[in-house]
């Protein structure tokens, strides 16, 4: 016979964590929650890494998980963290690991003497209808939910192309599909040739490890466009823009690049201006139709990615060392496949080239999320309007193939860019697990 819960919260990284916590606060019984996730709960996929090396990419004040108390982790960060590396003149950027122990921290200090129930398994279905959830779980058991609360955050990394004879390879380690967690970079050998597949925040995690291991080898970085996210500056937010009433995504377009300064993206004046940019974002994007959000983020959506994920300092000054010392080079292009023998690996490109290396690295970030594409499948709910995920309304209820609302079904975190803007960095994430946990009746 199946269990029966209330609330039931699928995922086990920040947003579950922040979800639950929120929920607790507003007054929901530790008995009433059940989380279901196969990792420890509040670190996830983003933050069960044990490299030293892989920081948060956002200063001490930025994390806001209570809207009351802003400076809640800065505090707890003070007190309960030895990190002098996390030192920079922009703030203090402390390790991902120990933004994992805070978040994780959070559940236990809320729960106090009582226990909040974790399934230990990943949902692989999730079928029914308002207040009749059935959830189908990886170890064969079926949990029926009164409420079901979507928060399974990033996806961690595919391959982006195919592997071929990866049998032959000695070790699985010479391919890293996901190095999220830091764990298989502990091997790599000082020499080792190196191929980084992807250009962004993970490619930039990858080098700082490397650089600090005091690597030696080649490494090349196989990306469409040979630039990297600028570091994050002392910014500031010191006005709000006087925003036009009514916005094209041409007149957006237009309004941003007249209201950024000509200083480069990254001196403190630049990033002031665009982080006074982005709180209206939202608002401005969920205004839109369909096709007029499909065809900004397709014009766009790389240049806006590159600034929102700013870099720490110490990852772009790994870098900086190892391109002085002329080790490390863009190729740019994109994989289009992975050809293994049992002494090398070679990538070849889409335009014909090909690279050979000791190890590959996939850095191409986030993954499709197979819950969510089943929803899809299944007609339970409707993609969003970028196709990257399914869609919510305002109140973060999943929209159904009728266009409308469930009201016992809910997501949030990442996953929700593509139906409400720019919801990616931890502060935006808590934000939605207070409103939402004040809408759920206890």
């Amino acid at each position: 016979m199946a269990n029966f819960k209330e609330v039931v919260i699928i995922g086990d990284g920040f947003a579950a964590a922040v979800m639950a916590v929120h929920l607790l606060r507003s007054g929901a019984a530790p008995s009433s929650i059940v989380v279901i996730g196969p990792g420890e709960l509040g670190k996830g996929n983003a933050y069960t890494c044990i490299s030293p090396f892989f920081r948060l990419n956002v200063r001490e004040d930025l994390p806001i998980i209570f809207s009351e108390d802003p400076l809640h982790f800065a505090r707890w960060a003070k007190k309960n963290i030895h990190d002098p590396q996390a030192k920079t003149e922009a703030g203090e950027f402390y390790r991902r690991q120990d933004f994992g122990r805070y978040v994780s921290g959070l559940i236990w200090s809320e729960v106090g003497g009582s226990s909040l129930e974790q399934i230990k398994a990943r949902v692989i279905g999730l079928s029914g209808s308002d207040h009749d959830w059935r959830l189908e779980l990886d170890n064969h058991n079926v949990i029926n939910a009164k409420r079901v609360i979507i928060a399974t955050g990033n996806p961690p990394p595919t391959w982006p192309c195919a592997v071929m004879n990866s049998q032959l390879v000695q070790s699985p380690l010479r391919l890293i599909e996901n190095p999220w967690t830091g764990h298989a970079l502990e091997e790599i050998q000082s020499e080792e040739k190196i191929i980084l597949i992807g250009g962004g925040l993970t490619a930039l995690d990858a080098i700082s490890a490397l650089e600090h291991r005091n690597h030696r080898g080649r490494i090349y970085i196989v990306a469409p466009r040979a630039i990297f996210p600028p570091a994050q500056a002392k910014w500031e937010r010191q006005k709000q823009p006087d925003w036009p009433q009514k916005m094209s995504p041409a007149s957006l377009t237009r309004f941003m690049r007249n209201y950024l300064p000509l200083a480069t993206t990254a001196s403190t004046e630049w990033q002031s201006a665009w982080e006074e940019l982005r709180p209206n974002l939202n608002a401005i994007w969920q205004q839109f139709s369909t096709p007029q959000k499909r065809s900004l983020f397709k014009r766009l959506g790389w240049l806006w990615n590159l600034y929102r994920f700013r870099a720490s300092p110490q990852t772009i000054s790994a870098y900086e060392q190892l391109k002085q010392k002329n080790q490390i080079e863009f190729v740019l292009g994109r994989a289009k496949e992975i050809e293994c023998s049992a002494t090398t690996l070679r990538v070849l490109l889409r335009g014909g080239e090909a690279l050979e290396a000791d190890r590959v690295i996939n850095c191409t970030g986030v993954a499709s999320d197979l819950l969510l594409n089943s929803l899809v499948q299944n007609q339970l709910a409707i993609p969003d309007p970028l196709g990257n995920a399914i869609a919510v309304d305002e109140a973060f209820r999943v929209l159904q193939a009728s266009c409308k609302p469930f009201n016992s079904l809910w997501m949030i975190g990442p996953a929700t860019m593509g139906s409400l803007g720019d919801v990616i960095a931890a502060s935006a994430i808590a934000k939605q697990a207070e409103q939402l946990a004040s809408q759920i009746p206890k």
